[in-house]
């Protein structure tokens, strides 16, 4: 994307009726009953707030790009999850573009999230917004709900993905396109909502299933760990020591080290650093600050020190993203 005439949209906001809210002073347009009409310096199509009676918020995009944007969620104390299925068509007037789709699982946990939008294209999407509570609720009486719970925040440093196949593009268009008994939308709209997301998360337990790897962990000591790595990236510019971070949520050194790489697949040392270049390639794409100045906030002596843990993480310098 080229990055002259970008829109850039930070938001850290969890409700999708306040983060409608604010597209719309951004925009510059209205937002009323529910739906938020692009304005044609921006778009064509609309954003679309569905609440379904099952306590499920979801967030509904069907609309073509005429403007260069990025959009860049913060990171947020509250643990959530969102639940994306996105389909774009990168040239919508080019009848032989094929679109790219994904089903894809992100948590709050992992740092920011930054999705592209470039002109010219054709967004279809659906988000599904999953609390810590409704997970719990949903999959209390199922028989591989602990299982999958524990699969799901086992994997929440990284983002869980799949191409959507047929099935998950005609529910997507069902959401989008409903052709129901208008007496029943709302029970049309949860139906097929929650057939995308029984159908995401039967794949991803299979897929969990099928690793080798078999980490068992005890809810106590994974709890513990979640309150380790929320201690580890509090500071970005140093990480506390194993025995500083041990000693604050009650567990041994070594135990804290064996079951932290278990949890999370890298060591404390390599999860903070991921995170911290995380941080600092967020940084950069906003383009709001200078590879020093983010060298600076993230406690490195000099840029060269900066640029060499950058590329360990990415293959890439940071004057290779700020040019891209």
């Amino acid at each position: 994307m080229n990055t002259d005439n970008v829109l850039k949209i930070e938001y850290d906001h969890i409700d999708y009726d306040d983060l409608l809210r604010y597209y719309s002073r951004i925009f510059k347009t209205r937002y009323q009953n529910n739906i938020l009409e692009l304005p044609v310096d921006y778009g064509e199509g609309r954003m679309q707030l569905l609440e379904i009676p099952n306590g499920l918020q979801c967030l509904l995009g069907d609309y073509k790009v005429n403007q260069n944007m990025v959009f860049q969620r913060t990171r947020n104390e509250m643990p959530f999850f969102v639940l994306r299925f996105d389909e774009l068509k990168e040239d919508d007037e080019n009848p032989l573009a094929q679109p790219r789709s994904a089903a894809c699982l992100t948590s709050s946990n992992f740092g920011s999230h930054i999705i592209y939008e470039t002109r010219g294209s054709k967004i279809k999407s659906l988000k599904v917004k999953i609390g810590e509570d409704w997970l719990n609720e949903f999959l209390k009486t199922e028989p591989a709900g602990d299982k999958l719970k524990s699969h799901i925040y086992l994997q929440s440093y990284v983002f869980s993905y799949e191409p959507m196949d047929k099935e998950y593009k005609e529910l997507l268009n069902q959401v989008l396109y409903p052709e129901c008994d208008e007496r029943f939308r709302l029970l049309y709209l949860q139906n097929r909502v929650m057939l995308l997301v029984e159908r995401f998360f039967t794949h991803f337990i299979h897929r969990m299933e099928s690793k080798p790897v078999n980490i068992k962990l005890p809810n106590g000591d994974i709890q513990r760990l979640k309150e380790a790595e929320q201690e580890l990236i509090r500071d970005v510019t140093a990480s506390p020591s194993i025995s500083v971070l041990a000693r604050r949520v009650g567990m041994s050194e070594s135990k804290l080290k064996v079951c932290f790489k278990e949890m999370y697949g890298l060591s404390v040392f390599q999860y903070f650093q991921r995170y911290r270049m995380q941080t600092a390639k967020a940084r950069l794409i906003s383009r709001k600050y200078t590879i020093k100045q983010i060298s600076e906030e993230l406690g490195y002596e000099n840029v060269a020190s900066f640029s060499k843990a950058f590329y360990k993480v990415f293959d890439q310098l940071p004057t290779d993203v700020a040019a891209e």
